[in-house]
Parts: structure tokens; C-alpha cells; sequence
């Protein structure tokens, strides 16, 4: 400070009735308007200590209750997740057991699909084997309708033939609408592998989700928030219609290779049945045939044997015919001698014409030699009509021996020499289950058994 003196400016006094409030004149300073009583000062300490005693005891308490509650949050969380992790495990356990199983259907499914696609196959191949039998036989038939005359007969061979023709048929039939069940079961094995494969990659996806879930933790990284899933889906399926869809796929997948098993073994019956007996009756149709050309080289044996008999009696009979004519021949000199004997000894004069012995003798003798040429003359007649009628025998044994020909070049040559190219042997089993169904030209066909 400076020794100049500090000069101070002091108020006027005022008196109002907010300044006399306690009954004590204003000085020049400005008080505040509010004053309060040590009492009251005093009781607000008071009040401000109990409040702060209270708040800090509330305090303290919201801070315990705070603590068990995060103690007991913290447990509860733990233990949940804990039980959800566990039950995750579960889960996937569970998905594992029935992806196991879904995936060991589907393999056996493909399996089967395989075999009997194979036995598919063997029916097809058997139906086209049976086409070259139903040649053969129809052919032979053609070429038996080439048979002439008296060959041209209904015998057992024709009728084996159609029988052959209509049992071809019949297998025909028979194969074909296997073929038709083995398709329509493999549509269904089919069904059965596309529901499994759906089930199984459904069960690959939530396999890989839940094991991903599995693997989280408090300490993963990228984890957000997403309040849209957490919900029930009310139209999810609940755990026992989970576990019925697999087992009615699984279920439905073990009746249909059931069923495809069962259809496998009937394709087999049916190819080994069909396959015998066509063996069969291919063995009557050839033992048919066999027979038949056996009693055709006979009748044409016995027909050559009959046709060379003929061919000497006809000579024969030339023969004897040359002789009746020379002794026709050699009867005309006698005859001339008789009949100028006689006009000669008719000549003799009067009484000289006598009726002698030698007259007598003559005319005997011209009778006699005239009843002899009449005799051979018929006899000629007679050896004539006789060699006609040997000639046309001739000609009917030729013609009967050139059919017999014929049909045994059909029969023998053709037919049967056409069937030899049918190869069949007998159908093999063997203890595993397998079969060899051999059918014409050695088409083989094995069935396995499930």
C-alpha cells in the first residue's frame, strides 16, 4: 500500500422492513435476505450427517447386494452355459448317432440300388437272349412249311415247335414285367436314397453349426448380438418328431431293400426257372426232331429198298415181256406151216380128199398153236398193264423218296443243324447265393444275394 490514505465510501443507511428483520437497524452493507438460527444450523448438520450415514449404509448394502447379485449371476450364467455346452454335446452325440446311421442306410441303399440294377440288367440280358430261340423256332416252322406232299404233316416236332414258340412268348412276358417291378422298385429305393441324402447333408449342415456353437466362448472373437433369433420357432420340429423323421427314413429305407432283396430273389427264381425250362423243352424239340428224322430215313431206307426191287422187277418184267413176244414170234412159222400144209392137202383130188388122221392132226395142230398165241398174247397184255403199273410205282417211289429227301435235308440240314447254335447249359448255384443263368450263346447272368 501507499502512505496515501485509502479513502473508503460507506453507504447510506436504509431501513426497510426486509433490512429489520430481527429488529436491528441496516449498517451501509447489503445482507442476504435469508438467515437461519444456530439451532437450525446445527439441526441441518445433523440432518446432513444422518442422511450421508443413511446413503453410505444404503450404499453400502446396494454394493453387497450388488456382489451376490453379480456372484449369483455370474454362478447362474456359468452354470448355464455349462449345462447348455453340455447339452450341445448331447446334441451333437446325438446328430452324430443318427448321421451314423443315415449314412450307413444310404450306403447300404446304394448297395442295394447297384444289385438290383444288376439283376436288371441279367433280365434284360435274358430277354434279348431269348429273341434268337424265338428265331430259331419260328424259323424252323418257315422252313418246315416247305415240307411236299405226305410230308406235310402235323407231326410232334411242329407241335413241340409251337409249343417252344408260345413258352418264348410266355417268358417274354414273364421277363419283361420283371423288369417292370425292378423298376419301379428302384424308383422307390431311389425316393428312399434322395430322402436319405437330404437327411444326411441337413444333418452334415446342423452337425457343423452345432459343433461351431460348441466351439464358442466367452473369449470369441466377431460375436454380435442378434435379438431376431432369439425366439421358439413354433413350427420347428421338436426333438421326438426329429428323431421319427430319421427313423421313419431309415425304417422306410430298410422295408424297401426288403423289398428290392425279395424282388432280387424273385428275378433270380425267375430267370433260373424260365432258363430251365427252356432247356427243357429245347431238349424235346431237338429229342422231337431226332425221332422224326429217324423214322424219315426209314420210310426213305425201306422206300429205296422197295424202289430197287421195283427197278429189277421191271427189268424183269421186260424181260418177259421180250420172251412172250419172241414166242409169239416163234409161233407164226408153225402156224405158217400148219396153214400150207392144209391149203396144200385141200388141193388133193375126189376121193383123194380124205379126212385122215393128218387132216385131223393139222387142224388140231392150227387150233393149238392159236390157242397158244391167244394165251400169250394175254400174257403179254397182262405183263404189259403190269409193267405200267410197275412204272408208275416207280415214278411214285421216286417221287415219295425226293420228298423224303427234302424233308430230311429241312429237318436234318436245316433245322437241326440251325439249332445246334443254341448253346444251353444247366443253371449253377453256389453257397454264397450266386447263380449262373445261361441263356443261348452263353449270355451270363449273375445274381448276388443280400
Amino acid at each position: 500500500m501507499t502512505s496515501q490514505a485509502m479513502k473508503y465510501t460507506i453507504p447510506s443507511t436504509k431501513y426497510t422492513p426486509e433490512h429489520t428483520r430481527y429488529g436491528m437497524p441496516q449498517t451501509g452493507v447489503t445482507l442476504p435476505a435469508t438467515r437461519y438460527t444456530i439451532h437450525e444450523w446445527t439441526g441441518s448438520n445433523a440432518n446432513q450427517y444422518l442422511t450421508s450415514s443413511t446413503e453410505r449404509t444404503s450404499s453400502l448394502n446396494l454394493r453387497l447386494e450388488s456382489e451376490r447379485l453379480r456372484c449369483e449371476t455370474a454362478d447362474r450364467t456359468r452354470r448355464t452355459q455349462n449345462d447348455i455346452n453340455s447339452k450341445l454335446q448331447d446334441r451333437i452325440e446325438n446328430i452324430t448317432y443318427w448321421k451314423t446311421e443315415v449314412d450307413r442306410q444310404l450306403q447300404k441303399t446304394d448297395q442295394e440300388i447297384a444289385n438290383l440294377m444288376a439283376s436288371k440288367k441279367q433280365l434284360e440280358q435274358a430277354h434279348v437272349a431269348t429273341q434268337l430261340p424265338f428265331e430259331v423256332a419260328t424259323t424252323c416252322l418257315k422252313h418246315r412249311e416247305g415240307r411236299l406232299s405226305i410230308d406235310l404233316v402235323h407231326d410232334d416236332v411242329e407241335v413241340q415247335l409251337l409249343k417252344e414258340v408260345e413258352m418264348i412268348e410266355n417268358v417274354q412276358a414273364l421277363l419283361q414285367q420283371r423288369i417292370h417291378e425292378s423298376d419301379r422298385q428302384l424308383s422307390e429305393l431311389r425316393h428312399c436314397k434322395s430322402n436319405l441324402e437330404a437327411d444326411l447333408k441337413d444333418k452334415c449342415s446342423s452337425y457343423g453349426l452345432d459343433s461351431r456353437c460348441a466351439g464358442l466362448h466367452n473369449g470369441s472373437l466377431g460375436m454380435t448380438i442378434h435379438n431376431n433369433a432369439v425366439k421358439i420357432d413354433p413350427k420347428s420340429a421338436t426333438p421326438a418328431s426329429y428323431e421319427a423323421f430319421s427313423h421313419d427314413n431309415i425304417t422306410n429305407a430298410e422295408k424297401q431293400r426288403v423289398s428290392s432283396c425279395r424282388q432280387r430273389e424273385l428275378n433270380e427264381h425267375t430267370m433260373h426257372q424260365t432258363s430251365n425250362d427252356l432247356h427243357k423243352q429245347a431238349e424235346t424239340v431237338n429229342e422231337s426232331f431226332r425221332i422224326r428224322i429217324q423214322e424219315m430215313i426209314t420210310a426213305k431206307t425201306n422206300l429205296e429198298e422197295n424202289l430197287n426191287q421195283t427197278v429189277l422187277e421191271i427189268s424183269s418184267m421186260n424181260e418177259n415181256i421180250a420172251a412172250l413176244r419172241e414166242a409169239i414170234r416163234l409161233k407164226d412159222s408153225p402156224m405158217r406151216v400148219s396153214h400150207m400144209r392144209l391149203n396144200t392137202r385141200s388141193m388133193r383130188p375126189n376121193i383123194e380128199l380124205v379126212r385122215d388122221p393128218v387132216q385131223y392132226g393139222l387142224v388140231e395142230e392150227v387150233g393149238q398153236i392159236t390157242d397158244s398165241v391167244e394165251a400169250l398174247s394175254a400174257k403179254l397184255n397182262e405183263s404189259i398193264e403190269r409193267l405200267r403199273n410197275l412204272e408208275r410205282n416207280k415214278k411214285a417211289l421216286e417221287e415219295d423218296i425226293a420228298v423224303k429227301t427234302n424233308s430230311l435235308n429241312i429237318d436234318q440240314s436245316q433245322c437241326l443243324r440251325l439249332r445246334k447254335t443254341l448253346v444251353w447249359r444247366r443253371v449253377l448255384r453256389s453257397a454264397q447265393g450266386t447263380c449262373r443263368v445261361t441263356y443261348p450263346y452263353d449270355n451270363i447272368m449273375t445274381c448276388h444275394k443280400a
